[in-house]
Protein backbone atom coordinates (compact mmCIF):
# COMPACT_ATOMS: atom_id res chain seq x y z
CA UNK A 1 0.00 0.00 0.00
CA UNK A 2 2.96 2.33 0.43
CA UNK A 3 2.86 5.09 -1.91
CA UNK A 4 0.05 3.54 -3.75
CA UNK A 5 -2.82 5.26 -4.63
CA UNK A 6 -6.51 3.16 -3.97
CA UNK A 7 -9.87 3.97 -4.25
CA UNK A 8 -12.14 2.55 -1.88
CA UNK A 9 -16.21 2.81 -2.88
CA UNK A 10 -18.74 2.61 0.35
CA UNK A 11 -15.39 3.92 2.07
CA UNK A 12 -17.85 5.15 4.95
CA UNK A 13 -19.22 1.98 6.15
CA UNK A 14 -18.52 -0.02 8.77
CA UNK A 15 -16.13 -2.29 6.47
CA UNK A 16 -15.35 0.73 4.17
CA UNK A 17 -13.89 2.96 7.34
CA UNK A 18 -12.12 -0.48 8.47
CA UNK A 19 -10.31 -0.22 5.39
CA UNK A 20 -9.43 3.23 5.24
CA UNK A 21 -8.22 3.16 8.92
CA UNK A 22 -5.86 0.20 7.90
CA UNK A 23 -4.72 1.24 4.96
CA UNK A 24 -3.21 5.18 6.06
CA UNK A 25 -0.78 2.74 8.18
CA UNK A 26 0.83 1.83 5.17
CA UNK A 27 1.62 5.39 4.03
CA UNK A 28 -0.52 5.63 0.38
CA UNK A 29 0.38 8.17 -1.30
CA UNK A 30 -3.82 8.79 -1.66
CA UNK A 31 -6.81 7.08 -1.19
CA UNK A 32 -9.95 8.28 -2.46
CA UNK A 33 -12.61 7.32 -0.02
CA UNK A 34 -16.20 6.72 -2.63
CA UNK A 35 -19.41 7.69 -0.72
CA UNK A 36 -22.91 8.63 -1.61
CA UNK A 37 -23.64 11.45 0.85
CA UNK A 38 -20.83 13.67 1.17
CA UNK A 39 -22.50 14.84 4.29
CA UNK A 40 -21.91 11.49 6.10
CA UNK A 41 -18.40 11.28 5.55
CA UNK A 42 -16.84 14.67 7.50
CA UNK A 43 -14.76 11.96 9.97
CA UNK A 44 -13.39 9.98 7.27
CA UNK A 45 -11.37 13.18 6.08
CA UNK A 46 -10.14 13.14 10.21
CA UNK A 47 -8.16 10.24 9.63
CA UNK A 48 -5.03 11.25 7.52
CA UNK A 49 -3.98 13.62 5.31
CA UNK A 50 -3.40 10.91 2.23
CA UNK A 51 -7.49 10.66 2.21
CA UNK A 52 -9.81 12.96 -0.41
CA UNK A 53 -13.47 12.52 0.11
CA UNK A 54 -15.16 12.08 -3.46
CA UNK A 55 -19.30 11.36 -4.16
CA UNK A 56 -20.40 8.18 -5.97
CA UNK A 57 -23.55 6.67 -6.06
CA UNK A 58 -22.99 3.30 -8.09
CA UNK A 59 -26.88 3.80 -9.33
CA UNK A 60 -26.20 6.70 -10.97
CA UNK A 61 -23.80 6.41 -14.29
CA UNK A 62 -23.17 9.86 -14.34
CA UNK A 63 -21.45 9.88 -11.15
CA UNK A 64 -19.75 6.87 -12.08
CA UNK A 65 -18.06 8.52 -15.06
CA UNK A 66 -17.87 11.81 -12.72
CA UNK A 67 -15.73 10.06 -10.47
CA UNK A 68 -13.59 8.44 -13.39
CA UNK A 69 -12.51 11.96 -14.72
CA UNK A 70 -11.25 12.95 -11.36
CA UNK A 71 -9.02 9.80 -11.02
CA UNK A 72 -5.81 10.22 -13.20
CA UNK A 73 -4.03 7.38 -11.82
CA UNK A 74 -5.17 4.12 -9.80
CA UNK A 75 -3.09 1.30 -8.30
CA UNK A 76 -5.50 -0.41 -6.21
CA UNK A 77 -9.61 -0.76 -6.26
CA UNK A 78 -11.50 -1.69 -3.52
CA UNK A 79 -14.81 -2.52 -4.48
CA UNK A 80 -16.37 -2.25 -1.35
CA UNK A 81 -20.29 -0.12 -1.53
CA UNK A 82 -22.68 -2.66 -1.70
CA UNK A 83 -26.86 -2.63 0.36
CA UNK A 84 -28.99 -5.40 1.50
CA UNK A 85 -32.44 -5.15 0.93
CA UNK A 86 -33.14 -8.51 2.43
CA UNK A 87 -35.66 -9.60 -0.45
CA UNK A 88 -37.09 -12.82 -0.72
CA UNK A 89 -36.70 -14.36 -4.27
CA UNK A 90 -40.51 -12.58 -5.58
CA UNK A 91 -39.98 -9.37 -3.19
CA UNK A 92 -36.92 -8.06 -4.74
CA UNK A 93 -37.32 -5.05 -6.91
CA UNK A 94 -33.73 -5.81 -8.10
CA UNK A 95 -31.61 -3.01 -5.75
CA UNK A 96 -29.54 -4.99 -5.15
CA UNK A 97 -28.53 -6.40 -8.32
CA UNK A 98 -28.49 -2.53 -9.59
CA UNK A 99 -26.24 -1.50 -7.02
CA UNK A 100 -24.19 -4.60 -5.66
CA UNK A 101 -24.05 -5.89 -9.46
CA UNK A 102 -24.47 -3.91 -12.28
CA UNK A 103 -23.08 -0.57 -10.49
CA UNK A 104 -19.54 -2.38 -9.30
CA UNK A 105 -19.66 -3.50 -12.85
CA UNK A 106 -20.32 -0.09 -14.45
CA UNK A 107 -17.49 1.19 -12.09
CA UNK A 108 -14.96 -0.74 -13.00
CA UNK A 109 -15.45 -0.85 -16.51
CA UNK A 110 -15.08 3.00 -16.15
CA UNK A 111 -11.71 2.73 -14.61
CA UNK A 112 -11.01 -0.13 -16.12
CA UNK A 113 -7.98 1.65 -18.63
CA UNK A 114 -6.47 2.68 -15.37
CA UNK A 115 -6.65 -0.73 -14.24
CA UNK A 116 -4.68 -2.53 -17.26
CA UNK A 117 -1.14 -1.63 -15.97
CA UNK A 118 1.06 -4.59 -13.96
CA UNK A 119 1.02 -4.51 -9.82
CA UNK A 120 -2.20 -3.29 -10.30
CA UNK A 121 -5.00 -4.98 -8.10
CA UNK A 122 -8.64 -4.84 -8.12
CA UNK A 123 -10.03 -6.08 -4.89
CA UNK A 124 -13.73 -7.18 -5.01
CA UNK A 125 -16.04 -7.94 -1.88
CA UNK A 126 -18.62 -10.16 -2.56
CA UNK A 127 -19.79 -12.54 0.06
CA UNK A 128 -19.88 -16.60 1.22
CA UNK A 129 -23.34 -16.46 -0.45
CA UNK A 130 -22.54 -15.89 -3.29
CA UNK A 131 -21.72 -19.40 -3.01
CA UNK A 132 -25.10 -20.54 -1.71
CA UNK A 133 -28.69 -18.98 -1.58
CA UNK A 134 -30.05 -18.00 2.33
CA UNK A 135 -33.24 -17.59 0.73
CA UNK A 136 -34.51 -14.76 3.23
CA UNK A 137 -32.17 -12.80 1.69
CA UNK A 138 -32.10 -14.11 -2.14
CA UNK A 139 -31.96 -10.68 -4.09
CA UNK A 140 -28.78 -10.24 -2.26
CA UNK A 141 -27.02 -13.45 -2.67
CA UNK A 142 -28.53 -13.07 -6.30
CA UNK A 143 -26.54 -9.63 -7.09
CA UNK A 144 -22.85 -11.29 -4.61
CA UNK A 145 -23.38 -14.72 -7.10
CA UNK A 146 -23.24 -12.76 -10.44
CA UNK A 147 -20.71 -10.48 -8.68
CA UNK A 148 -18.34 -13.45 -8.07
CA UNK A 149 -19.12 -14.27 -11.42
CA UNK A 150 -17.76 -10.80 -12.89
CA UNK A 151 -14.79 -11.09 -11.12
CA UNK A 152 -13.41 -14.43 -12.78
CA UNK A 153 -14.36 -12.68 -15.77
CA UNK A 154 -12.18 -9.51 -14.75
CA UNK A 155 -9.06 -12.01 -13.33
CA UNK A 156 -9.09 -13.37 -16.76
CA UNK A 157 -8.88 -9.48 -18.64
CA UNK A 158 -6.56 -7.93 -16.44
CA UNK A 159 -4.04 -11.10 -16.19
CA UNK A 160 -3.21 -9.99 -19.38
CA UNK A 161 -1.94 -6.86 -18.65
CA UNK A 162 0.09 -8.25 -15.23
CA UNK A 163 -2.97 -7.28 -12.61
CA UNK A 164 -4.26 -9.29 -10.18
CA UNK A 165 -7.98 -9.67 -8.94
CA UNK A 166 -9.05 -11.14 -5.98
CA UNK A 167 -12.02 -11.66 -4.12
CA UNK A 168 -13.16 -11.55 -0.89
CA UNK A 169 -16.10 -13.56 0.57
CA UNK A 170 -16.96 -12.86 4.08
CA UNK A 171 -19.80 -14.35 6.46
CA UNK A 172 -21.80 -12.13 8.44
CA UNK A 173 -20.00 -8.87 9.33
CA UNK A 174 -21.15 -6.23 12.22
CA UNK A 175 -22.41 -3.60 10.37
CA UNK A 176 -25.27 -1.62 9.04
CA UNK A 177 -25.96 -4.29 6.12
CA UNK A 178 -26.75 -6.63 9.33
CA UNK A 179 -28.62 -4.82 11.89
CA UNK A 180 -31.19 -6.99 13.41
CA UNK A 181 -30.08 -10.39 12.45
CA UNK A 182 -29.07 -12.67 15.85
CA UNK A 183 -26.35 -14.35 13.62
CA UNK A 184 -22.66 -14.65 15.03
CA UNK A 185 -20.87 -11.56 13.21
CA UNK A 186 -17.01 -10.63 12.64
CA UNK A 187 -15.75 -7.67 13.17
CA UNK A 188 -14.58 -5.60 10.35
CA UNK A 189 -11.19 -5.09 11.12
CA UNK A 190 -11.12 -8.70 11.61
CA UNK A 191 -12.32 -9.30 8.06
CA UNK A 192 -9.91 -6.23 6.70
CA UNK A 193 -6.80 -8.11 8.22
CA UNK A 194 -7.93 -11.21 6.77
CA UNK A 195 -8.11 -9.45 3.54
CA UNK A 196 -4.39 -8.36 3.99
CA UNK A 197 -3.41 -11.81 5.17
CA UNK A 198 -4.99 -13.39 2.07
CA UNK A 199 -3.24 -11.18 -0.18
CA UNK A 200 -0.16 -11.74 1.16
CA UNK A 201 -0.33 -15.14 0.34
CA UNK A 202 -1.53 -14.50 -2.85
CA UNK A 203 -5.34 -16.33 -2.50
CA UNK A 204 -7.13 -15.19 -5.47
CA UNK A 205 -10.52 -16.26 -3.13
CA UNK A 206 -10.48 -14.86 0.06
CA UNK A 207 -12.79 -16.54 3.04
CA UNK A 208 -11.40 -13.80 6.07
CA UNK A 209 -13.32 -15.01 8.87
CA UNK A 210 -14.25 -18.43 10.36
CA UNK A 211 -17.78 -18.69 9.36
CA UNK A 212 -16.84 -17.99 5.73
CA UNK A 213 -14.20 -20.60 6.14
CA UNK A 214 -16.42 -23.18 7.77
CA UNK A 215 -18.98 -22.65 4.83
CA UNK A 216 -16.71 -22.63 2.26
CA UNK A 217 -15.35 -26.36 3.68
CA UNK A 218 -18.89 -27.47 4.14
CA UNK A 219 -19.56 -26.97 0.75
CA UNK A 220 -17.23 -28.84 -0.73
CA UNK A 221 -17.91 -31.76 1.15
CA UNK A 222 -21.52 -31.54 1.58
CA UNK A 223 -23.00 -28.88 -0.69
CA UNK A 224 -26.54 -30.02 -1.21
CA UNK A 225 -26.77 -30.62 2.96
CA UNK A 226 -25.56 -27.00 3.28
CA UNK A 227 -28.39 -25.75 0.14
CA UNK A 228 -30.94 -27.34 2.63
CA UNK A 229 -30.16 -25.98 5.86
CA UNK A 230 -30.40 -22.14 4.23
CA UNK A 231 -33.40 -23.11 2.45
CA UNK A 232 -34.98 -23.51 5.72
CA UNK A 233 -34.97 -19.69 6.58
CA UNK A 234 -37.82 -19.64 4.67
CA UNK A 235 -39.66 -22.65 5.21
CA UNK A 236 -41.94 -21.16 8.10
CA UNK A 237 -42.06 -18.06 6.55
Amino acid sequence: MKDKIILITGANGGLGKAFVQEIVKYKPKKVYCAVRDLQNAHELKKIDLSIEIVALDLGNIDSIMALEKKIDHLDILINNAGVNSNARAFESKFLDIDINTKGTMQLTQALFSKLKHKDTKVINITSVLALVNLPIMAGYCVSKSALHSFTQALRAELSNYGAKVYEVLPGPIDTRLTEGSPMPKAQPIEIVKGVFEGISQDKIEIYPDQFSKMIAKRLQHEPQKVVEEFAMSVSSK
